[in-house]
């Protein structure tokens, strides 16, 4: 005879959304799932008047509703909000159970995953490209499964390494993949601008032809690169450029080696303050 699982409460007509990982849930065992497998980055963000609220009202589980209240605004009172559902519905094994405390109780939350993401970039900002990819996949591959924000900006942050790398089909699929965890409009510029860049002009409005719903943003891009190449035009980069190109042309070796060097020392120049900034 297969077992009977009986469900608590009954399901919301209206969800509530658990912000930190995205996901709209319907009933306490949703619920329960939902905290065992976000333990390792939960914090007090989920004792939420409006989750004990929606126990209440929405999954008719009054008396949970009342249990749980006394917890909401106590900072140290996470663990025992957390195991207070799971108790309740029976939802895992006591041995789970416990082991799910233990995690949540440990207060870390994402602060590992942090302090990895800040090597990274460490790693990145140091001009150790190809580690720091190294170290943005590991941290990937370590994520809790339900995470979302952070692997977003990790697939950001490899898309513009490899951007860099002028490996643009690696970075429209890393801003592929962080668009299609945060829906942010910026990060699908990105994306489309590595297609651009890795493709002809023939290849590009062909592809724009076949996604139709990439067209509203492909004006927009375009009209940020004819803005990029207008800045360009007057900055004081393309005057050193141009003049380099005159004295080439002159046949002006002396001059132009000079202006060479004065160019080349500019560059360094900007990419050390560059770096310095970005690591303050």
């Amino acid at each position: 005879m297969s077992r009977v699982i009986i469900a608590t409460g009954r399901l919301a007509e209206n969800p509530y959304r658990i912000e930190k990982i995205e996901r709209n849930i319907y009933s306490i065992e949703e619920l329960c799932y939902s905290l065992v497998q976000s333990a390792q980055f939960l914090d007090k963000e989920i004792m939420d008047p409006a989750l004990v609220t929606w126990i209440g009202t929405e999954l008719g589980l009054e008396d949970l509703q009342k249990k749980l209240t006394p917890y909401l605004g106590k900072s140290r009172a996470l663990s025992d909000f957390v195991s207070t559902i799971l108790d309740y519905t029976g939802y895992i094994s006591q041995d789970k159970q416990m082991r799910t405390r233990q995690i949540v109780a440990s207060g870390q939350g994402m602060e590992p995953y942090e302090r990895r993401m800040k090597h990274a970039r460490y790693l990145e900002d140091n001009g150790r490209l190809y580690d720091a990819i190294e170290e943005y996949e590991s941290l990937l591959a370590d994520l809790p499964e339900p995470e979302r924000e952070l692997r977003s900006r990790i697939y950001t942050r490899m898309g513009l390494i490899y951007a860099g790398l002028f490996r643009f089909r690696l970075a429209a699929d890393s801003f592929g993949k962080a668009y299609d965890l945060s829906g942010d409009n910026e990060i699908y510029l990105k994306y489309l601008a590595a297609i651009r860049f890795g493709l002809s002009d023939a290849e590009y409005v062909s592809f724009i032809s076949e996604h139709p719903e990439a067209y509203n943003a492909s004006m927009e891009l375009e009209k940020r690169m004819k803005a990029a190449g207008a800045a360009f035009e007057k900055s004081e980069m393309e005057l050193m450029i141009e003049r380099l190109r005159r004295y080439k042309s002159a046949g002006q070796e002396t001059n132009y080696e000079i202006a060479l060097h004065q160019t080349i020392q500019k560059l360094k120049d900007d990419y050390r303050m560059s770096k310095t900034s970005s690591i303050q």
